[in-house]
């Protein structure tokens, strides 16, 4: 039993647990090194895939086919500006459509809006976004209500009447009129309003019942929020600021599955 012992403790070799650690640092390794892979994306099929989800989305009325993308070099490095490549692609779907003549009644619906804005002199600020897929209306809160009010002041009403008269021509290209009241960081407490909560939703509440029961738009393409203090567009630390951000957004948005091209007459 001594020689036994004596053969065992002497014997040459590793412990059979390093081998099984050795083998599972190994497959970690490998693991590691396939993800590592993975990660390396092949920017010619990325902006392929950007085309495609750009296209689904409406940006653009045809296809567009691999070889359309731009190059970059083999390494994949070259810098690609997005933007940049929205807004040609935009540029030059608007500019088929002009030869073609067709136009895309949303963005006739954004001329209209700015025509009207612009000839009345309305202090809102009038935005189209890059996809143009969305229209931004935004009023300074003193446009339609007056200081800790969400009653609509009669010249409000006269600014939204011709705004719902607008829209209404184009209903069936809109998804939905999302109105956003926003405040700034001045605390209110009043017997109606407890804090800017309040204030906020009952403001956007109060355009879209108005839209709806003065006009007749849809109720299931129109919405409310109220957003308080919480998302400003300027610093609170000032007045200049703060009166940025007393304000209500009209956010138009586009319906996708519609026919969104008209004849030009």
């Amino acid at each position: 039993m001594k020689r036994e012992r004596r053969r065992k403790k002497s014997s040459g070799g590793i412990a059979e647990w390093f081998v099984t650690y050795s083998d599972m640092v190994t497959l970690l390794l490998t693991f590691f090194v396939m993800l590592y892979s993975f990660s390396i994306i092949d920017m010619q099929k990325w902006e392929a895939l950007v085309e495609s989800l750009r296209e689904g989305i409406g940006v653009l009325e045809g296809g567009s086919s691999i070889d359309d993308v731009p190059k970059v070099d083999k390494e994949g490095t070259s810098p690609v500006d997005l933007s940049e490549l929205i807004g040609d692609k935009m540029e030059e779907n608007n500019e088929n459509q002009k030869n073609t003549g067709q136009v895309d009644p949303f963005l006739k619906l954004y001329e209209q809006m700015s025509q009207y804005i612009a000839q009345n002199k309305i202090p809102a600020q009038l935005e189209l976004s890059p996809t143009q897929t969305e229209i931004l209306i935004r009023f300074k809160d003193y446009v339609l209500f007056d200081v800790g009010k969400a009653e609509l002041k009669p010249e409000a009403k006269e600014i939204l009447d011709r705004i719902a008269k607008i829209l209404l021509n184009y209903v069936d290209q809109i998804d939905r009129v999302r109105i956003e009241g926003h405040t700034d960081t001045q605390p209110i407490n009043t017997v109606f309003y407890p804090t800017n909560w309040e204030l906020s939703v009952d403001r956007a509440i109060k355009v879209v019942r108005y839209f709806q029961e003065k006009h007749g738009f849809p109720g299931n393409k129109l919405s409310g929020e109220g957003y308080g203090e919480y998302y400003p567009i300027a610093s609170n630390e000032t007045e200049e600021g703060r009166a940025k951000n007393r304000r209500v957004d009209v956010q138009i948005v586009k319906a996708i599955n519609v026919n969104n091209a008209q004849t030009i007459e």
